[in-house]
Parts: C-alpha cells; sequence; structure tokens
C-alpha cells in the first residue's frame, strides 16, 4: 500500500473519530437521563416533569431547547439540567445564555472574540461583566418597559436569565422533594433543607441523603445512577402519596409524541398537494389527498387539545397559548364542514392555510414567551364552568371571524390577480361562505360577551365595566352586526361583504390580542409582550387586501362602463349623417 493511501486512511479514521466523539451528545447515560426525566418537580404552582421543566427554563435562557457545552457536545435539556445540579463547574461552559445585541456585552465591559451580534455565550465568558451587569439591570428595571431601549431591555433580561442560573446551580429553585404533609402545598428544594432548622422527616432525610450522594458520585456512572434512582424512589413515592404523579408519564408522552409538529407537517404537505390541485383541478387523486392530508393534521391538533384537557383537568380554552390552538382547530374543522357541503376546493384551500398559519404562530408564541404553556392558573380563572362556556364560546367567535376574514381575502385578491374563469364558478360561492360564518361567528360573539358580562358581576359585581377586553368583545359583535345589515339593506353587496369581513378580521385580532398591548384591565392574566410586530404585520396585510379589494372593485366597474357604453358609429355611418 502506498504512503499516501496510508495517510489517507489514517486522516479518514481520525476524522470519523473526532465526528464520533463530537456526536456523543450526552454526558449522561440513557438511564441516568430516563430517571432525571421522570422526576417530579414543583414549579409554578404545579407538579411536573423535570423534563418539561428543563425544556422550558433551556429555551428562556437559549432561545431554543439545546445547547452546546464547552466540548462541542449537544446538550438536551435534561442533560443540561444535570450538568447544573449536579455538575455546575462544567455547566458554566456551556453557551446557554442568548444575547440578542453585542451592545450588551459591550456596556458590561466584557471584551470577547469576533462574535456575530446575536450570539449565544457561557457563564464564564460573562463572568468578567456580571457586577456591572447586575449594576446596570438594577438601574434599568426602574424603568417601565415601553421606555427601556433594546439594549437596555437585553441587560435586564440577561441579568435575570444568569440569577436563574445561579440559583438552579446553588439547588434553590428546582423544588424536588415533596413534603410529608399532604396539606402542605410547596415543595422543598435540596438548598431549603440543607438549611433548615427544623427537623426532617423521615422521607425528607432519606431523599436529601440519596441527593447528595448522587451528587457526590459524579462522575462516577454506575454509581451516580444507583443514587438517583434512590433519589428516584423517594420523590415518586412521596408524589404518590400526595396524589400529584399520576399524570407525569402522560406529560412526557404529550411532549415526546411531539403531535404539534405532526400536525404542521401534515398541514403543510396538504398546502402543497392544494396548490397542485389548482394548477391540475381534473386530477381527483389531488383532492382526495389534499383532503386526507387536511383532515389528518386537524385530527392531530384535536387530539392534543382532548390530551392537553385531560392532562390539566381543564377545558379546552384556558391560556392565550391555547387560544391559538383552539382557534386553529375550530377554523380548520369548520372549513372543512363546509368544503364538504360544497367540494369547491375553496374551502379546503382556506382550511389548510389557517391551519398552518395557525401552527406557525402557536409554535412561535411558545418560543417568544418561553413558559410553560400548561400553567397553574390565576384565581380568576379558576373555574372550569366559565372556562367551559364564556371562554370557550367567544374563542369560537374568534375562530369563525378569523375563517371569515381569509375566505373574503381569497375573494378579494382573486378578483384582482385570479384568472377570469374564476368569476363565475367560484365568486359567489366564496360571498356565500363569508355570509355563512359571519353569522355563526357572531352568534358565538353575542353569547360570549354575554356570559362574560354575568361572569363578571359574579366576580366584580358588575355586568359591564368598559373593561378594554369588555370593549374589544363588544367591537367583533358591533363589527359583524354592521355587515349583516348591511348586507341586508341592500348597502352592501357580494364585493363589499367580502371587504368588509376582511377588514373585520383586524378588529378580532385587535379584540383577541391588541388589548394585551394597552396594560391596563381587570384581565391582567392576559399581558403579554413582544407581539406587537406580528399583530401589526397582520393588520398591514388585511388592509392592503382591502386597498386591492377597493382596486378591484374600481376596475370591475371601469370594465362594465365600457360593456354598457354605446358603441361608437363606423366611419361610413359618419359620413352617411
Amino acid at each position: 500500500m502506498s504512503a499516501w493511501l496510508r495517510r489517507l486512511l489514517a486522516l479518514a479514521l481520525c476524522l470519523v473519530t473526532a465526528l464520533g466523539a463530537r456526536g456523543q451528545s450526552e454526558r449522561w447515560t440513557p438511564r441516568a437521563l430516563e430517571l432525571a426525566g421522570s422526576l417530579p418537580v414543583q414549579e409554578g404552582g404545579r407538579v411536573k416533569p423535570l423534563e418539561t421543566f428543563a425544556s422550558f427554563t433551556l429555551l428562556r435562557l437559549n432561545g431554543k431547547r439545546s445547547a452546546e457545552d464547552a466540548d462541542g457536545r449537544k446538550l438536551t435539556p435534561t442533560a443540561w439540567l444535570l450538568d447544573v445540579l449536579f455538575d455546575p463547574e462544567h455547566a458554566a461552559g456551556t453557551r446557554a445564555f442568548l444575547v440578542q445585541d453585542a451592545e450588551a456585552l459591550e456596556a458590561i465591559g466584557v471584551q470577547l472574540d469576533e462574535r456575530r451580534k446575536r450570539d449565544r455565550y457561557s457563564y464564564r465568558e460573562l463572568e468578567p461583566g456580571l457586577s456591572k451587569l447586575f449594576d446596570l439591570a438594577h438601574q434599568y428595571d426602574a424603568l417601565e418597559a415601553a421606555q427601556r431601549s433594546s439594549v437596555q431591555s437585553q441587560i435586564v433580561t440577561l441579568a435575570e436569565n444568569v440569577l436563574l442560573f445561579a440559583r438552579l446551580s446553588r439547588q434553590e429553585i428546582v423544588a424536588l422533594i415533596p413534603p410529608p404533609d399532604a396539606r402542605t402545598e410547596a415543595w422543598n428544594t435540596p438548598a431549603e433543607l440543607r438549611a433548615s432548622s427544623k427537623p426532617l422527616s423521615t422521607a425528607q432525610a432519606g431523599a436529601l441523603a440519596a441527593f447528595e450522594r448522587a451528587f457526590d458520585s459524579t462522575g462516577r456512572a454506575a454509581a451516580f445512577e444507583a443514587a438517583l434512582e434512590r433519589f428516584h424512589h423517594h420523590a415518586v413515592v412521596g408524589a404518590r402519596l400526595r396524589g400529584e404523579y399520576d399524570k407525569i408519564p402522560s406529560e412526557r408522552a404529550y411532549y415526546r409524541a411531539n403531535l404539534l409538529r405532526w400536525s404542521l407537517t401534515a398541514f403543510l404537505l396538504a398546502f402543497a398537494s392544494t396548490a397542485l390541485l389548482w394548477l391540475a383541478p381534473r386530477r381527483k387523486w389531488l383532492y382526495a389527498t389534499a383532503a386526507t392530508l387536511c383532515g389528518v393534521g386537524a385530527a392531530l391538533l384535536v387530539a392534543v387539545i382532548v390530551w392537553r384537557c385531560i392532562l390539566r383537568e381543564r377545558p379546552p380554552v384556558s391560556t392565550l397559548y391555547e387560544t391559538k390552538l383552539f382557534v386553529t382547530a375550530t377554523g380548520v374543522l369548520i372549513a372543512l364542514v363546509i368544503e364538504a357541503i360544497g367540494r369547491q376546493r375553496l374551502a379546503l384551500s382556506a382550511a389548510v392555510v389557517l391551519g398552518a398559519l395557525g401552527l406557525f404562530v402557536a409554535h412561535g408564541y411558545e418560543v417568544l414567551d418561553k413558559r410553560d404553556t400548561m400553567p397553574a392558573l390565576v384565581a380568576v380563572l379558576d373555574t372550569n364552568f366559565w372556562l367551559a362556556t364564556h371562554v370557550t364560546a367567544i374563542t369560537i367567535g374568534y375562530a369563525a371571524g378569523m375563517l371569515a376574514a381569509l375566505l373574503a381575502s381569497f375573494y378579494l385578491l382573486a378578483k384582482l390577480l385570479g384568472p377570469r374563469r374564476l368569476e363565475r364558478q367560484h365568486f359567489a360561492a366564496l360571498s356565500r361562505m363569508v355570509y355563512g360564518v359571519l353569522c355563526f361567528g357572531l352568534i358565538f360573539s353575542l353569547v360570549g360577551t354575554l356570559l362574560g358580562g354575568i361572569w363578571a358581576n359574579e366576580s366584580w359585581g358588575r355586568f359591564w365595566g368598559w373593561d378594554p377586553k369588555e370593549n374589544g368583545a363588544l367591537l367583533i359583535v358591533i363589527s359583524q352586526l354592521v355587515i349583516l345589515h348591511a348586507r341586508r339593506g341592500g348597502y352592501l353587496r357580494e364585493h363589499g361583504v367580502c371587504m368588509a369581513a376582511a377588514f373585520a378580521g383586524t378588529i378580532v385580532a385587535f379584540s383577541w390580542w391588541g388589548v394585551n398591548l394597552l396594560g391596563v384591565g381587570l384581565h391582567s392574566y392576559g399581558f403579554t409582550s413582544g407581539i406587537q410586530a406580528a399583530l401589526w404585520s397582520y393588520y398591514g396585510a388585511q388592509w392592503s387586501i382591502c386597498g386591492l379589494g377597493a382596486l378591484a372593485w374600481l376596475l370591475e366597474r371601469r370594465r362594465e362602463r365600457v360593456a354598457h357604453a354605446p358603441a361608437e358609429p363606423s366611419t361610413a355611418q359618419r359620413r352617411a349623417a
């Protein structure tokens, strides 16, 4: 064998070995990761798997659910949290802190090698500037959020994340040990039990001892697994005695199944099939494929909602995140029912667009919010009756309003940009769909608004208080009533109804999300931030479509005038005259 070939083989072997070492994504054994992931943890008012807690905590710090340690290994959330709890020195080298703007690092005096403006850094890299970071964060935290610059907001967020990491590494946050008294709500962190002056129960002492043995065994796989298994036994037995472990396996299965990703995949494939269907409308197999894929996507989304209801023992809508899932599922199902009646591909197209967009937005909100999507409810929402009646009804109204706006947008865009052969075949059908969905949505919006007033009377002693959320619901009802009355009176016809319905979509979006940006009102559980750009993008898109619809109407009137104008006399006719 020639020398150059031997060198090539040696180089290839080194490369394979390096890639294999880099591909080892975990420092912990599969058994240790499984035990840790299924540990019960109390956080945010509820007991959840440590896997869930780790996932959302890493998402908060890093902007994604994975991190890269100092050795180049890609860590899962559970592996990262094990590093933080049992090997904080190693965890300090993991790039787990997302910095949106490098100017924030310059402000705290951290000089690093050349990086992108938006990059991820480790605790060790940030350590030289922590003192100044906390000083600046203390100053900027006194400002209203709206008054801070982007760099100031980033400094406040980074300080919060660094403090969270530090407390996690000191085992001050993860409440892993259940108290023996079933009447005691709060679990204990290992740090709390170590510092406690009260005598520990036998169960608490055993759990803490097992945790300490696991900490001391870090780096020795067999000993660590044995200690962690012992601690796992203590934690699970304590949680079961309190009736708080039953849903832990199901919640882990929910997140691992990731049905939302499969639902989105089905909707995207259905979208591609529908696009091909419009290019080749006579291919029945394309229609069947698109309808089947859309049905699969809808079924998976409904399964997600039902699964969440079982886990939470709540009706389908109790958080802002869940409104996105429910609105998407309801809108898709309504569109599929319309398609089953008419079979004109129009409602099917709306269903696949709404399904894909809705799940994209839901995922974006989860990443933006960075908090557990199944939290304990605030006191005002802790009522299954009103969640099942008022909230469900008003959310169905949102879904119908958004679907009507989407169908109306199809109408307006097709009028201006679509081929002429679509006019007689599809426009009348689209207009009827918009009208029917508006009527359906008005019923639920009106009933939901009235039920909300009754709930407000029970909770706050008044039926109506001109609260922003109440005003938003009223705006939806008024806008839909105006459209339907104008249609009935002949003031709006086919084209006008669609333009009004497309505009009404922005009213629905404002009631659904826009009022939360005002930061006032009794509905404090609904406040959120970071969605203003997305909301205004939707407003701009819908208003632009309305503008295009007006242009289409003007062009149509011009064509009609030209078609009905008397023909000019010919040259021979003029000479004879």
